[in-house]
């Protein structure tokens, strides 16, 4: 989470501009998402943005009672990485009312989406979350 938040406060003061990281599959493009995964609602107003701030905390604090109640090691690991991820997240939708994205991740000239790290932490937890349901059998 720390990491994450010191990366985007250093892009946020800086004037890099667009860079190839990994020709014709990952850039770095700064931009501003007031939405969710993939700027779901990042149109949508203020009553809406609230809505969403309010509903993250409280999927945040699940994830927090969750992590504080299982006894399986891969399931705790996950759930670190989506609540290092989306707290990273939280925080700055909370303060700046956006999140800041700044890996552009396509496929040559076909853009795919962009994300940054806490994203990435949350999609690591999550696979893993899943893989420990599969694993014990349970339905996902």
């Amino acid at each position: 989470m720390i990491t994450d938040l010191v990366v985007k406060y250093a892009l946020n003061t800086s004037n890099i501009e667009s860079i190839t990281l990994i020709p014709f599959f990952l850039d770095f493009y700064l931009t501003k998402n007031t939405g969710i995964a993939l700027s779901l609602f990042s149109s949508s107003g203020t009553l809406t943005q609230i809505f969403l701030t309010i509903t993250i905390f409280i999927a945040l604090m699940f994830l927090v009672y969750t992590f504080f109640t299982t006894v399986d090691k891969m399931q705790k690991i996950g759930l670190i990485l989506v609540l290092s991820g989306g707290f990273g997240n939280f925080i700055e939708r909370l303060f700046f009312g956006s999140v800041t994205d700044y890996l552009h991740l396509r496929i040559g000239t076909n853009s795919l989406f962009v994300f940054n790290l806490a994203d990435f932490f949350i999609t690591l937890g999550a696979i893993i979350i899943i893989l420990v349901w599969l694993r014990d059998g349970r339905n996902v």
